[in-house]
């Protein structure tokens, strides 16, 4: 077994404690900062006045990104070294690829691919799930939820129905007419942590089939606040440089690195699988592959890419790719609708 040299010890060493420091002072912030700021605040900027009722829900959002996203970092540095981190590439190395990767991730922090989301998705982003679940339980007398459960039990239900329309959200991603939209993601030709959030803003399918189907059923705010967090984390680990498989919780329970890596390879020849969030979809619909990829797969697409700071011209050429097919005419996409196990 080899051993690491002790200057490479000690500095993944003091990685790790800066990491735990950081987590720390983040956590000891975040928990302040609820209880100093209240919910609703006004604030008087240049003689206007500015209020939100919402403003944990911006706190929450804020430390997400600040606590979430370098702990990732910090846990990928300490595990590869820094040299092969994400974060000394980011910093330091950024190839054309991780360049859109971050455009994309501050661009989404700014909002402004959401409100260019709204936009593109023809308003679609902004019906209503809790309306629904209101409406079905006025008119039908008919409540789908929650289930009186304690939270540490919610929260691995919500999970798994999370990952079950995530897995078949995916699924639609990769067919003939959605997969202009989805290929966005998988242009990507190389694995940071941020490339998780690189992300076409018409993201059509994720809003009716997430987050529609799991506001009807009445999933509760605050154990969805959770949910995706936990989301959102497993996606910037799939993400990272990490070479792992993660045994049997990567061959079940949550998806690793190292099957993600095979979801997202170049060559064709063999089907593509592995979609879900949580294995056990995969396994039960018939999309699982390989125990043991290869992390050396090459990935991306064989759709040109321009990349770099500018997004929008990729972006709107996969958006016409979208509607094109819908309107019968070529679109760059699978050749039919079983596409889905040959693109990842």
């Amino acid at each position: 077994m080899a051993v690491a040299a002790p200057g490479q010890s000690l500095g993944r060493g003091m990685l790790a404690v800066g990491l735990v420091g950081y987590v720390i002072g983040a956590l000891v912030g975040w928990w302040l900062a609820l209880r100093l700021i209240p919910p609703e605040l006004s604030v008087t900027v240049l003689g206007r006045t500015l209020h939100t009722a919402s403003a944990h829900a911006h706190l929450n959002n804020i430390f997400l990104v600040f606590l979430l996203l370098p702990t990732v970092l910090g846990v990928e540095a300490a595990v590869v070294g820094w040299p092969r981190s994400s974060l000394r590439q980011l910093l330091f190395a950024r190839t054309p690829s991780l360049n859109t990767d971050l455009t994309v991730f501050v661009l989404g922090q700014g909002h402004v691919l959401d409100i260019v989301g709204r936009v593109l998705m023809l308003g679609a982003s902004m019906i209503s799930g809790a309306w629904v679940h209101e409406a079905i339980r006025v008119r039908a007398g008919l409540d789908l939820g929650p289930p009186e459960l304690p939270f540490v039990l919610q929260l691995p239900l919500y999970f798994a129905i999370y990952s079950f329309f995530d897995y078949w959200t995916h699924r639609i991603d990769h067919t003939k007419n959605f997969w202009p939209l989805h290929r966005y993601h998988h242009s990507a030709e190389d694995f940071a942590v941020v490339t998780s959030v690189r992300q076409h803003p018409a993201a059509f399918t994720a809003v009716f089939v997430v987050n529609l189907p799991l506001a009807v059923l009445g999933a509760p705010p605050d154990v969805m606040i959770y949910v995706n967090v936990l989301v959102i984390a497993i996606g910037f680990l799939v993400h990272s440089k990490i070479d792992a498989d993660w045994g049997w919780v990567g061959r079940w329970l949550i998806q690793s690195p190292n099957h993600h890596r095979a979801h997202h390879k170049l060559d064709m020849t063999h089907p593509t699988g592995h979609f879900a969030v949580a294995p056990i979809w995969d396994r039960l619909f018939g999309t699982w592959y390989e125990d043991k990829p290869d992390p050396n797969l090459a990935i991306g697409v064989d759709t040109p890419y321009r990349h770099g700071v500018f997004v929008p011209r990729d972006m709107a050429r996969d958006y016409a790719h979208f509607w094109l097919g819908w309107l019968g005419r070529p679109n760059d996409g699978p050749s039919s609708d079983f596409g889905i196990f040959r693109r990842r």
